[in-house]
């Protein structure tokens, strides 16, 4: 598949590695420059995608990204509320099917996937579950 992931934090770029190591093409999205050192911190694994610096809730940028050509978009940068725009922009503007979003905010998580319609992805629910489950054995 050839994949748009938006955001390169620690999950961003995790994911990006991982994404690519089974194959997949990537194309990356990140405002911030700097982020992208992320992804020469892993060993034994050299990005070999494309990368944007710009803002991922400008369609143009988005277009540049490769939006009109791929076949799902991962907004998974440290900012609900970019993700959230490029999500919706992805899905309503460029109508891509498969857009999953990184929510923070449980009460937001909850808000997006039902007013946006978005698949929505929130890490403070999952550690919580995953906490809870280490604890409960």
């Amino acid at each position: 598949m050839n994949i748009l992931v938006i955001g390169c934090d620690q999950v961003g770029a995790a994911l990006v590695r991982d994404l690519e190591r089974i194959g997949h093409d990537i194309s990356l999205i990140e405002k911030d420059p700097e982020q992208l050192k992320r992804l020469d911190s892993f060993d034994d694994y050299s990005f070999g995608g494309t990368a944007l610096v710009g803002d991922p809730t400008d369609p143009d940028i988005l277009k540049q990204g490769g939006v009109e050509n791929c076949d799902a978009v991962a907004a998974v940068s440290e900012d609900d509320s970019v993700n959230l725009m490029a999500a919706q922009i992805a899905k309503n503007i460029f109508r891509r099917e498969k857009v999953i979003c990184r929510v923070s905010d449980p009460h937001l998580q909850v808000l997006y996937h039902k007013t946006y319609e978005l698949d929505t992805i929130c890490p403070t629910i999952l550690t919580e579950q995953a906490v809870f489950r280490a604890l409960a054995k």
